[in-house]
């Protein structure tokens, strides 16, 4: 039996990214007779004290801020420190009798816990490795930032350098670290110096949807759209990391050409800007903010396009689930989506622009370019489509997924028995 203890922050829960991956994986753990879960949410606002629930098979204990409101943080400081022994102390006791227990944290966040997790309970620690925080501060390529971490030009981008430093230790810590991507894994070697037998590829995936069960005229007409109306979706955090600003331009110059379109951005982010952004274009914009997956899917089911010009991008859900969809996909070629897709094959992809700085961008007339090539080919639609649910089939599924991620577990698992 492997006791598997996840730390997760309630507040990151959601249907994209890191929420997903999540929700995902405890699907698939619960249902295996030899794995026992067991979810510590922290910084809670579901329950005003600690509050412990046995539900389908999995244990939560559910720890709320302290009153000072004060969250987790990888900060080498005496609060961040004092705040992590604090959730430690409080999950001991629901610890302390269960054996061969293997820890699974997902966030930089939770550097902290990882530290001291050991000086609680004997356990092996597992770290998810979900994307780089050195690119939320500067959008050089990977080999420029990793040509100056080797000089250790830390004046470079010091903000970049001190998320770096704590994601290695972190990783060092770990027992075993999956990256989503090669290029991640590749990196932690070749740039960052990490061990490759410390480190493990994983792909994410999901459990293949029905889409047989969505009807795409009912839904149109329950979201009173034209029959006639294209759709453009874009699903995920609504910021300026994830493009979502280049789309907006391009769209207002397709609508030259194509008046008849919607562009349809499924999230929550920086919905004011966006509505700035789209002026004069307003009615032909539709921003769902936080929306069930239930209503995800139905977006899925009735878009003609989905967009993703993302600056930094590791194993997207977004893609893989828009994949499933048969939504023909039209990507930057960054990071993880430049390992998913091959252009023309699976999708069309866009490619990355740098400014006088050397950062990353790109150029809205690029995408403007790819959304009139893909909208007015209908078997090119047919063909990436195919290709890509193909790929998802063999690539991404939960069932591939959460096999690879009990053969890690288990392997932990031996080492600890010898």
């Amino acid at each position: 039996m492997i006791n598997l203890v996840l730390f997760y922050c309630d507040r990151m829960q959601g249907f994209f990214g890191l929420g997903a991956h999540i929700q995902e994986l405890v699907n698939f753990f619960k249902k295996q007779p030899d794995i026992h879960i067991t979810i510590i949410f922290t910084e809670t606002e579901k329950y005003a004290e600690c509050t412990f629930v046995r539900e389908d098979k999995v244990e939560m204990l559910y720890i709320p801020s302290p009153e000072n409101r004060l969250f987790l943080s990888f900060e080498d400081s005496v609060i961040a420190t004092t705040l992590a022994t604090r959730i430690l102390q409080v999950a001991y006791p629901y610890l302390e009798n269960k054996e061969n227990i293997i820890c699974w944290f997902n966030s930089l966040a939770e550097l902290n816990l990882a530290k001291q997790i050991q000086n609680f309970i004997p356990c092996r620690i597992v770290y998810v490795h979900h994307g780089w925080s050195w690119k939320d501060h500067i959008k050089v390529e990977n080999e420029v930032f990793a040509a100056e971490w080797k000089k250790g030009n830390t004046n470079f981008c010091p903000r970049a350098f001190e998320d770096t430093a704590y994601q290695v230790q972190l990783v060092e810590l770990s027992d075993r670290t999956i990256t989503v991507t090669r290029q991640a894994e590749d990196f932690f070697v070749k740039a960052l110096n990490v061990a490759r037998h410390k480190l493990t590829t994983i792909y994410n995936g999901i459990a293949i949807p029905d889409s047989n069960t969505f009807n795409r005229a009912t839904i149109k007409q329950e979201l009173g759209i034209c029959e006639s109306e294209t759709l453009i979706v874009f699903s995920g955090r609504v910021v300026l990391n994830k493009g979502v600003f280049f789309l907006i331009e391009s769209f207002k110059k397709l609508l030259e050409t194509m008046p008849n379109t919607r562009l349809v951005l499924i999230g929550t982010g920086a919905l004011g800007d966006i509505i700035k952004a789209a002026m004069p274009v307003w009615s032909r914009v539709t921003l769902t903010n936080l929306i069930s997956r239930d209503w995800v899917q139905k977006w899925y089911a009735i878009a003609d396009a989905g967009v993703l010009p993302s600056l930094m991008e590791q194993c997207s859900y977004t893609a893989i689930e828009m994949r499933f969809w048969r939504v023909p996909l039209i990507v930057s070629a960054v990071d993880g989506l430049d390992e998913m897709f091959e252009d023309g094959v699976d999708c069309l992809k866009i490619p990355v622009c740098h400014d006088d700085n050397g950062e990353r961008t790109l150029n809205p007339k690029d995408i403007t370019k790819r959304l009139l090539h893909l909208l007015s080919d209908a078997e090119l639609c047919r063909r990436i489509t195919e290709n890509g649910y193909q790929k998802a089939v063999k690539t991404f599924t939960l069932d591939r997924m959460g096999r690879e991620y009990i053969e890690v577990l288990e392997r932990m698992k031996e080492k600890e028995e010898k």
